[in-house]
């Protein structure tokens, strides 16, 4: 973890379990969204993918926005999307077992 308890790294984030703001456990953080900061300099976590089990990285198609060849993204959506969902990042609670 980085030694500014205000910035951080996505490598330390991505894989973490986490709990929704009422604390009942919802999944691993598999992806992070980001947006613009107001002021233009950087860039801000906003939301994450969770997912509830295992999940696969391959090429990008976990991710809704990318187009590949139809077939793949087909197989792409019935297995890696399946169980994931975009939570906003204020509604999230990294579980305090592994900061």
């Amino acid at each position: 973890m980085s030694p500014d308890p205000r910035t951080g790294r996505a490598s330390d984030i991505l894989g973490r379990r986490v709990h929704d703001d009422t604390g009942k456990p919802i999944g691993r953080i598999a992806d992070l969204i980001t947006e613009p900061a107001p002021d233009g300099t950087h860039q801000r976590v906003t939301a994450a993918i969770v997912v509830h089990h295992h999940w696969g990285r391959l090429l990008g198609y976990e991710r809704r926005e990318m187009t590949r060849p139809w077939i793949l993204e087909h197989l792409a959506r019935l297995i890696l999307r399946r169980n994931a969902q975009e939570v906003p990042w204020h509604k999230l609670r990294l579980a305090a077992d592994e900061q």
